[in-house]
């Protein structure tokens, strides 16, 4: 053999070892009751014992697939890849550890610096208006079931996670799931089974799916695709998507709160602080809340909802969902520094059964609220809201509902009659009032409602 035949077949065997390899990385299996055995390639011979432990060989682009059974670790990926359960859904099922870990991924810890500064600024403003000394608020550190801090796509098919804190936990920054980073989750037929301390308690964290964070500096942008998932037993919120860069894509998912509860309001999906959100084609049900501090009151009184735009961006909505068994089906609030001109949210098309308080609740801002069929035992078809503190009144419209078997009204204005509120219209057209009254204007001299 010549010195160049030599050389030649060194280079062929070194290409043939590294290509073998990154097959390898590419397709990486995981069991917790199989040994791990040689070849690696299956749930009989799989390469790893721990999904964080084959997360840690994974290259960018490689699909980790997840033997059935059940493993009891928290999650931290930072590289675009591909989590599957390979018996498919609910066939593995990740579980937090018993003393969950403080998550610590560039994400957590930009988190953790933005809630100092929050609190600072709140601990400076209640001096200021004290004239006294405050002490400043200790802000708790993220724990993540599943920390995603990266800038590429992660996908989940499949999985089960129970994302459970102890009894009694309470902490502001309890994530099942944490997208951040500029991060893409896409998961289908994926399960969100807690998001807090479980059974719930009163304290206000705990979120099954958080997607962004508006309170870092700068802001982290996260975005999810959500198709056929389910997300349940969450304290606080089931999924979150927040502030101006984040973004997600919801269809045919189901979000469960507790039902009627003393411990806390929920809110099934809430997209605040300039987020873009989609939601359709899904079921969002049982926030219901039963606290002292709760009721059928919402001047004076809290009350739990399935989808919460809070300063969402232009061009959120809901649409062809069910919203039924909440507190209020959905509410809309705007924070743009000036009045909107037109819709900034469209409520379209949705099916509300039983939300015992409002069907839909509208508050300063422009809202769509079209085609939608509102049916009770509830209290209020659709509520609008005027009050002294808000930048404007409502603005909003509504065409082609249905509003049936209310308690109260189709249509009521709540105000407080305060002599700075601001005049507020709303119109609703081409609708149908069924066995109730057609509106209560609560007796406000500047808020129109034409019908």
């Amino acid at each position: 053999m010549s010195k160049r035949a030599f050389v030649l077949s060194v280079c062929t065997a070194a290409t043939l070892l590294a290509t073998a390899a990154s097959a390898s990385a590419a397709n990486l299996w995981v069991s917790s009751t199989t040994p791990v055995s040689s070849p690696h390639s299956s749930c009989v011979h799989p390469g790893y014992s721990t999904i964080q432990s084959a997360i840690a060989i994974a290259t960018s682009g490689s699909s980790i697939h997840v033997c059935p059974g059940t493993y009891t670790e928290q999650l931290v990926i930072t590289e675009p890849l591909k989590l599957v359960a390979v018996d498919g859904a609910g066939s593995a099922k990740v579980v937090l550890p018993g003393s969950p870990a403080i998550s610590k991924t560039a994400c957590d810890e930009v988190s953790l610096a933005g809630l100092k500064k929050q609190a600072k600024e709140q601990r400076e403003k209640e001096e200021l208006e004290q004239g006294k000394p405050v002490t400043e608020g200790v802000p708790q550190p993220d724990e993540d079931a599943v920390s995603i801090c990266t800038s590429g796509t992660v996908g989940i098919t499949g999985l089960t996670f129970e994302p459970k804190w102890a009894l009694g936990t309470c902490n502001d920054s309890l994530y099942g799931i944490l997208v951040a980073g500029g991060a893409t989750l896409v998961a289908s037929n994926m399960a969100v089974d807690g998001g807090g301390a479980f059974p719930i308690n009163g304290c206000q964290g705990g979120i099954g799916i958080q997607v962004g964070m508006a309170w870092s500096v700068p802001i982290e942008a996260g975005h999810a695709t959500l198709t056929h998932d389910t997300v349940g037993e969450y304290q606080k919120n089931g999924i979150t998507i927040d502030g101006k860069e984040s973004s997600a894509k919801i269809s045919t998912t189901i979000v469960t709160g507790a039902g009627p509860t003393p411990e806390t309001a929920q809110n099934g999906i809430q997209v605040s602080n300039g987020a873009l959100a989609t939601i359709q084609t899904s079921t969002i049900s049982g926030n219901e809340c039963d606290n002292a501090s709760c009721g059928s009151n919402a001047f004076a009184e809290t009350q739990a909802t399935g989808v919460l735009f809070y300063g969402a961006a232009h061009g959120s909505k809901v649409t062809s969902s069910t919203l039924k068994e909440n507190d209020i089906g959905a509410y809309f609030v705007s924070t743009n520094p000036t009045q909107p001109h037109t819709p900034e949210v469209t409520i379209s098309q949705d099916e509300m059964n039983a939300d015992r308080y409002e069907g839909v609740a509208l508050d300063q801002g422009d809202a769509s609220v079209k085609s939608d069929t509102i049916d009770g035992p509830g209290n209020i078809g659709i509520e609008l809201f005027q009050y002294e503190q808000q930048t404007y009144a409502p603005t909003s419209s509504a065409s082609g509902d249905t509003i049936e078997n209310m308690r109260g009204a189709a249509v009521e204005v709540q105000s407080d009659k305060a002599p700075g509120d601001d005049p507020g219209s709303f119109t609703i057209s081409n609708s149908s009032f069924l066995k109730d009254a057609q509106a209560l204007d609560d007796e406000s001299s500047t808020f129109t409602v034409v019908l």
